[in-house]
């Protein structure tokens, strides 16, 4: 005699937006055609550890990493100092260890593809205030519009998400695309 388990519920995996909290995160090495390419991959509470996100490090032309400080900065994760710059501008010290993500919310996209659901590599605040910026729910929908225009780029689609379309995983499949820089 045998006996196995069926697990009841489940998580809501529909195409589009969602608020949800960080469970677990953690770098990473890509080694590809290119070299090595660092990465975070975050994992999220209420869903499988093989539903996760990954965004890769990306450095913009000024020298300084931004996608995945983008991620502690959507998930009000790390700050530690505010500095006053030049012309009003604000440098942040940002301790980036994945320990400081975990227990945030932020708002990440969900979309088909093929018989699979993903979680796009690039993700919106929820909206709070901390000592560098607030995020209202208008700039909560800004940085929605702007990752949904990006997910149009690097698919190929002119569809939405939100319309179940089915579409392929990023150019090649590799960590190579690059960015529109987010702020």
């Amino acid at each position: 005699m045998r006996t196995y388990t069926i697990k009841s519920g489940g998580f809501d995996k529909t195409p589009g937006w969602k608020t949800i909290k960080i469970s677990g995160a953690e770098y990473g090495t890509y080694s590809g055609g290119d070299g090595d390419s660092k990465f975070l991959q975050i994992k999220f509470e209420g869903y499988p550890d093989t539903l996760d996100m990954r965004v890769y490090e990306t450095i913009g032309s000024d020298g300084e990493e931004f996608a995945i400080g983008q991620i502690f900065r959507f998930a009000n994760a790390g700050l530690t100092d505010v500095l006053e710059g030049q012309n009003g501008e604000k440098v942040v010290k940002l301790d980036d260890d994945p320990s400081h993500l975990i227990g945030k919310e932020i708002n990440v996209l969900f979309y088909q593809d093929g018989d699979y659901s993903r979680i796009f590599k690039q993700a919106a605040p929820t909206a709070f205030t901390n000592e560098v910026e607030t995020f209202t729910d208008n700039d909560v929908t800004y940085w929605q519009k702007k990752a949904e225009k990006y997910y149009d780029k690097v698919h190929g689609t002119d569809s939405s998400p939100e319309t179940g379309t089915t579409v392929t995983l990023e150019k090649n499949g590799t960590p190579t695309d690059t960015a529109d820089i987010p702020f």
